[in-house]
């Protein structure tokens, strides 16, 4: 197993979901996309530069081991690698996020505090949980504004009447 890491900044509370799931430093599955994306930019150490350090801030992810791509010589990602890395990992945390939190919407709990105890269960501070609301609201909302309507249908006659009204106001729009 690798001990080979390299440090990407992340937002805080996506940091501290992925260290909350996969250990510090960050592990990812033997198979996962995330690992595959990694592997795909490794690259020796340009010349002249130095091994890269821990930072203020940073999330240390361990290079995961490979037969074509050894850690002890590949273990440098560029700038726009690190990109890549942290995109797969925003995508990782929207999947995780939006099937956990799916169905839990019945109208018993509100959705502030469905989402404060997902967070907390999850790792992430208090002090970022309406990041995480506002993220969860943002995807919901651009399907809801497409016509993909994502809550249920069941909780009350009012919000199946405003749902089919929106549907036809978006259809006249397109048309």
């Amino acid at each position: 197993m690798s001990n080979f890491v390299f440090y990407i900044k992340l937002e805080k509370y996506l940091s501290q979901w992925l260290i909350n799931a996969l250990g510090n430093p960050v592990r990812f599955p033997a198979q996962s996309n995330e690992n595959s994306v990694i592997r795909r930019f490794l690259q020796k150490l340009p010349d002249g530069a130095q091994p890269e350090m821990p930072f203020e801030g940073a999330t240390a992810i361990i290079i995961p081991d490979s037969k074509a791509k050894d850690p002890a010589i590949f273990n440098y990602l560029g700038p726009r690698a690190k990109e890549a890395v942290t995109e797969a990992i925003e995508d990782l945390f929207r999947r995780n996020m939006w099937a956990e939190l799916d169905g839990m919407f019945d109208g018993t709990v509100g959705l502030n505090k469905t989402i404060a105890a997902w967070c907390e269960l999850h790792g992430i501070d208090d002090d970022y949980v309406e990041t995480v609301r506002q993220k969860y609201y943002r995807m919901r909302n651009s399907y809801n504004k497409r016509g993909v309507f994502l809550n249920s249908l069941t909780r009350k006659k009012e919000d199946k009447d405003s749902y089919f009204k929106q549907l036809r106001t978006t259809a006249n729009k397109y048309e």
